[in-house]
């Protein structure tokens, strides 16, 4: 097994998005890799067709992005499009949580879990799950967190 720098992977897999810079996508993605869209029902084999899918997006903008904070080996990184909220990941295994704002200025969150093979990316699942706002039913219940309200 190959020891994978997490952190360097999805940073620099989020630099690739930011600057659009797909002829550097092959440095973070195998050329066989396989990129799943779970909620949709979409696959993308190869790394012909994930690109494609990225250069093709609708509305998707270059943004910047840059690595805010390290706490306890988690990275934490900002962008208007990708946000890396989160990383975590041993092996060959990993896990990012990211914020995304869509070209209609909806903001998203997003979980990534992806397997490694020889550094790159072999395999990555995305969930998404856009903002709401908390119900007002469970106000008594929760915690002073995101989404509370004060009474």
């Amino acid at each position: 097994m190959t020891e994978v720098n997490h952190e360097d992977l999805m940073r620099g897999w989020a630099r690739v998005i930011r600057d659009h810079d797909w002829d550097a996508m092959g440095e973070y993605i195998q050329p066989d890799a396989i990129l799943e869209y779970p909620q949709s029902g979409e696959r993308f084999t190869g790394l012909e067709n994930i690109r494609a899918q990225f250069e093709n997006y609708p509305g998707l903008g270059p943004g910047t992005t840059e690595l805010q904070d390290i706490i306890g080996g988690k990275a934490y990184a900002l962008t208007p499009m990708y946000t890396v909220i989160e990383v975590d990941g041993s092996g060959d295994r990993g896990t990012a949580i990211l914020r995304v704002r869509y070209p209609d200025g909806s903001m998203w969150y997003a979980i990534n879990t992806y397997e490694v093979r020889h550094g790159k990316i072999a395999h990555s699942r995305s969930y998404f799950a856009q903002d709401f706002d908390a119900p007002e039913w469970r106000a008594p219940y929760r915690d002073g967190g995101a989404g509370a309200t004060s009474e």
